[in-house]
């Protein structure tokens, strides 16, 4: 029994010293463990200062651009709201873009915007919160007025919302730019922008704040926007990550240059400042067309260079053609010879005349007659060979960046634009943007005769343009202009009593 009771004594004493301090032996080494690693965490989260570069996380965010301050400005509002979400700050971003998306949705455009303005102070650095409320600001809530004084105050609140995000994202050239479109197009575009352009012009407190010193004429609404995309064009330029489109975004700056142009047009605005204006959108094309545009392709492309490929190729197919003299058509006459006899019926008939069954059989000789170049020089004499597949590969490569250029062309209707910018400083062209417009100003205030005059007149000068430009002689949307000015022609015409005339000097464009 004293045995007993000394185990049991000796038992105690052993669980007293599992529970030390009322902590296991377990525990105190998961402590002690815990209490270590804290000193090169500390060592590494150490944030940077003034006398110091901080830690090795500190460092990194100072390498990477990463921190607030490399981002923009700091807000101590949002810096303040994110520490006080105590790590639930992707949750209450969660929520409050839930309750945004439920305030568009019932137009309660208040609430949509005080929810907004919550979402910038937890994500400074979320360009969609940016961009979706400025839009809300300037197109949703702005044409809930019903005075332009009004509207256009809201249009102004969005592009000032627009600088704050800018102040704190200087790394995002895509705001630079959404206020570039907003200046330009929501101004320059609205149903109210004869007003619109008239107080933006006149709106000294944005000038002021914007760019200190900005002239008159340099106040006008495209102009302004013409800044803000060369800003962000710069920003790139200088290695900033561009997460849109390269191909639209630096067109940019040449349409608001054009646009510009074409607005003083449709102000009355013509001789030497009409001529200046549409030099700009000249400089301003040039300078696009020899960018360096990335495509799809990893091959980068400078739009006016198609020209130059073109040349380029039809010199190498020169060369190779001196170097293998007719093996290119003899190549052509053999495999013309292999065709099956259901082949070469096939490609007798016309294309809109086969049948279906003719179709495909036709399509499958045309593959068979197809003759490239490499194809040539995997046959040449073994002396030259080397050479001309050298050749035939710089053949194939201009080409096809030709072809790469011209379609990327297409999406920004480069041709059409270079067209225009070339043609609208000359003569020609400044006489029949000035008669046009005199004419729908006489024809407003029922001076028939001499709307009747001016039209002619810009006809007559149309005429010259056309004659003179193939690009916009064969335009679709040059002819819809034009045709929209002769159904005017024929309104006076209706007035006077008098006939259409025939031939008609455009009679060419309007058929």
């Amino acid at each position: 029994m004293s045995d007993t009771r000394e185990r049991g004594q000796s038992r105690a004493a052993t669980d007293h010293g599992k529970t030390w301090l009322g902590l296991r032996p377990a525990t105190l080494i998961m402590l002690t463990a815990i209490a270590v690693l804290l000193v090169p965490l500390s060592m590494l989260s150490q944030p940077a200062d003034s006398a110091s570069p901080g830690g090795y996380l500190a460092q990194l965010r100072t390498k990477n651009g990463l921190s607030q301050a490399n981002l923009g400005e700091i807000d101590p509002t949002s810096e303040t709201m994110r520490l006080a979400s105590l790590g639930l700050k992707n949750i209450a971003v969660t929520l409050l873009w839930d309750r945004a998306n439920h305030y568009k949705k019932v137009e309660d455009w208040t609430n949509l915007s005080a929810t907004l303005e919550q979402l910038t102070k937890l994500q400074p650095n979320f360009y969609s919160i940016w961009d979706f409320q400025a839009h809300n600001l300037s197109y949703n809530i702005s044409v809930e007025f019903d005075d332009y004084h009004d509207r256009y105050a809201w249009v102004m609140k969005g592009i000032e919302f627009l600088r704050q995000g800018i102040a704190l994202n200087l790394r995002e050239p895509r705001l630079l730019g959404r206020m570039g479109w907003f200046i330009g197009q929501k101004i320059g575009r609205a149903d109210e922008k004869k007003q619109y352009r008239r107080l933006f012009k006149a709106d000294d407190d944005f000038h002021e704040r914007d760019r200190p010193g900005r002239t008159l004429p340099e106040r006008d609404n495209w102009l302004v926007a013409r800044e803000k995309y060369l800003a962000a064009q710069q920003l790139t330029d200088s290695g900033v990550p561009l997460n849109t489109t390269p191909l639209i975004f630096h067109s940019e700056p040449m349409m608001t240059a054009v646009n510009h142009a074409r607005a003083l047009a449709e102000d009355g605005v013509f001789g030497d400042s009409g001529r200046d204006a549409w030099r700009l959108a000249g400089d301003e094309m040039r300078r696009y067309s020899i960018r360096e545009i990335p495509t799809t392709w990893d091959v980068p492309i400078r739009l006016g260079l198609r020209e130059a490929e073109l040349a380029r190729a039809d010199r190498l197919a020169n060369e190779l053609e001196e170097l293998l003299p007719g093996q290119f058509k003899a190549l052509e006459d053999k495999k013309r010879e292999s065709l099956t006899p259901e082949q070469r019926a096939a490609l007798a008939v016309s294309v809109m005349d086969r049948s279906e069954e003719q179709q495909q059989t036709a399509a499958a000789a045309e593959s068979v007659l197809k003759v490239t170049w490499p194809m040539v020089a995997r046959g040449a004499p073994v002396d030259v060979k080397a050479k001309a597949q050298d050749l035939a590969r710089q053949f194939v490569e201009a080409n096809e960046t030709a072809e790469i250029i011209g379609r990327y062309r297409d999406i920004v209707n480069f041709d059409f634009w270079r067209a225009t910018c070339e043609v609208e400083v000359t003569d020609d062209m400044l006489k029949a943007r000035e008669s046009t417009w005199r004419a729908e100003q006489d024809f407003d205030n029922a001076r028939l005769q001499a709307a009747k005059k001016a039209y002619e007149e810009a006809f007559a000068a149309w005429r010259n343009v056309l004659d003179a430009s193939e690009v916009l002689r064969n335009d679709s949307m040059t002819a819809d202009d034009i045709k929209e000015l002769v159904d005017r022609y024929r309104k006076v015409l209706e007035q006077l009593d008098e006939p259409f005339p025939k031939p008609f000097i455009l009679q060419d464009i309007l058929e």
